[in-house]
């Protein structure tokens, strides 16, 4: 999965029927510490979500997340999966991810920003400026 793909992927909603849904995973240096992921929810519309990097490269390890994003690794019959949830108080939805396209992925936003370099590419004076700007 390269940085600003769009992916069709398996959505399971709460009767656990299986539809598809479009998502755009991206990464940029200039935020090094999250990804942003977006759905289709129409053809002209997408709902934003962003979260740390930290979770997804933990979540291809091992269960992540006691929040509203959760990422959780798993085998089925010789596939290697994603559960990807997410929620809010207008609420939950859950995709399977090919762990590989994942993995994929994260390697491609280390190979951009390395695990400890984060804070060298991360203007921490321009969000002050702009959260402070009233």
């Amino acid at each position: 999965m390269a940085a600003n793909t769009v992916r069709q992927e398996r959505f399971i909603d709460l009767l656990s029927e299986r539809a598809p849904v479009l998502s755009r995973w991206s990464y940029s240096p200039d935020e090094p510490y999250s990804i942003t992921v977006e759905f289709q929810t129409s053809p002209d519309d997408w709902i934003t979500w962003v979260f740390a990097r930290d979770l997804l490269l933990a979540g291809l390890q091992a269960p992540a997340g006691v929040g509203d994003v959760r990422f959780v690794p798993f085998e089925d019959e010789g596939d290697r999966l994603l559960l990807f949830q997410v929620e809010s108080d207008q609420g939950r939805a859950s995709w399977f991810l090919n762990r590989d396209d994942a993995e994929e992925f994260a390697t491609m936003t280390l190979d951009a920003v390395p695990v400890g370099a984060e804070s060298e590419h991360f203007d921490m004076d321009a969000l002050i400026a702009g959260l402070t700007d009233v």
